[in-house]
């Protein structure tokens, strides 16, 4: 049973249509509630399931979406996992999380990092390319708008960046605050430099509580491989059973490797495995040009900040000219590779315009749904209204019969 907020869910416009929703509902903030009859209401996360209703009867039901920091700390008995790339360059973040700790020496945080100049490109990639969140489809142009950017946003630590290190760890969850913008989405060059967000992670937690990776040797690493590391490094319960069930399927096997034989030892029997690749930076038919033109600049750019995350986790960590390197294309590899981006483009416009068609729908039947429980409901008044004036009327009659009234 969800807790009550003080909010309720009335900030969600199709709650009102819930019986017991609304702003004086009881509802944990935590959650979702979605009723069978509206559509409007379920999310990807959050679906009506036939169940509910076949199995439980209910026709509205809470879908827990987020646990923290909602539940108070002797309620659960669980092991919470949560992943984003948000976390650690945010520095109200880093603080929330040890504050909030029963004991902050207990988490434990993974940190997987891409060579930074690729980094750079490959979510560029993904949100000017692949998703049209950022409209600058020039890398080259969007690294020099970001980089006057982080120069105005500080230019005494732009110019001498080994001055971070020595800062207090208010100015620098400051530095890492302003001009990381809470570590959000397109801040192509601050989020690969990693060092400063490190840093500052570290004034809050030991080392030994970091796991610090290397995107590159972890996309060599067998999915079984990556399991057991994981697991002793959480402390998390790891059996036999568990590693197989991970690795069946390639479930956890990085995108790229394909593998025709289980790891000697493994009980697993899966056959060969290819994953569907996740990464984004052959998105654009002229990546290696723009990696050519840009990347001399960027290592310059990047490599204080290298030194520096040496420094900072004792782990030698380097990148090569060859990590962010792709081959050239021909000029009709360019031209098919062009023609692929524009036909991905129509596509996504014409799913767009599905979505908001689908959406429309959905409004139009809640909309339906609600309109048809207010006429319910108004016949219903009408109806009881009704049946009060009749024992009204009959009441009088009574009275003026002396307590007798005739057929």
């Amino acid at each position: 049973e969800a807790r009550c907020s003080a909010v309720g869910t009335g900030m969600l416009r199709h709650v009102a249509a819930i019986p017991g929703g609304g702003p004086n509902g009881c509802s944990h903030p935590g959650c979702h509630r979605i009723a069978k009859g509206l559509p409007g209401s379920w999310q990807p996360v959050c679906q009506w399931l036939p169940e509910l209703d076949a199995k439980l009867n209910l026709t509205d039901a809470h879908c827990i979406r987020s646990i923290t920091p909602w539940v108070s700390s002797r309620e659960l008995n669980l092991s919470l996992v949560d992943f984003t790339p948000n976390y650690l360059c945010d520095a109200k973040a880093m603080q929330r999380i040890h504050f909030s700790s029963l004991d902050p020496s207990r988490p434990r945080f993974i940190v997987v990092m891409r060579d930074p100049v690729m980094r750079a490109f490959s979510e560029w990639s993904m949100f000017a390319l692949a998703w049209n969140w950022d409209a600058e489809r020039n890398f080259t142009s969007a690294m020099e708008g970001k980089l006057s950017a982080l120069r105005r946003c500080n230019e005494t630590l732009f110019d001498q960046p080994l001055l971070l290190e020595t800062l207090p760890t208010e100015e620098l969850a400051e530095y890492v605050q302003s001009c990381y913008r809470q570590g959000r989405a397109m801040m192509y060059p601050q989020l690969s430099m990693y060092a400063p967000c490190i840093l500052h992670a570290l004034r809050y937690f030991r080392r030994e509580q970091f796991l610090f990776l290397r995107y590159e040797d972890l996309m060599k690493m067998s999915a079984e491989a990556i399991v057991r590391l994981v697991g002793h490094f959480s402390g998390l319960h790891l059996d036999a059973e568990l590693v197989a069930q991970a690795v069946e399927g390639g479930k956890c096997q990085p995108s790229h490797r394909e593998h025709s034989a289980p790891p000697p030892g493994s009980n697993s029997s899966r056959g060969p495995v290819k994953g569907r690749p996740m990464s984004f930076s052959d998105t654009s038919p002229d990546a290696a040009d723009y990696l050519a033109d840009t990347g001399t600049h960027l290592e310059r750019f990047f490599d204080p900040y290298n030194q520096m995350l040496v420094r900072a986790i004792g782990t030698p960590f380097r990148w090569r000219r060859r990590d962010h390197r792709k081959r050239f294309l021909n000029a009709t590899e360019k031209e098919a590779a062009r023609v692929a981006l524009e036909q991905r483009d129509a596509q996504k416009a014409e799913n767009k315009r599905k979505r908001k068609a689908k959406l429309r729908e959905q409004v139009k039947a809640n909309n339906e749904w609600a309109k048809k429980q207010k006429l319910r409901r108004q016949a219903s008044g009408r109806k009881a209204s009704g049946r009060r004036a009749l024992r009204a009327a009959m009441a009088e009659a009574r009275a003026e019969g002396g307590g007798k009234l005739k057929a």
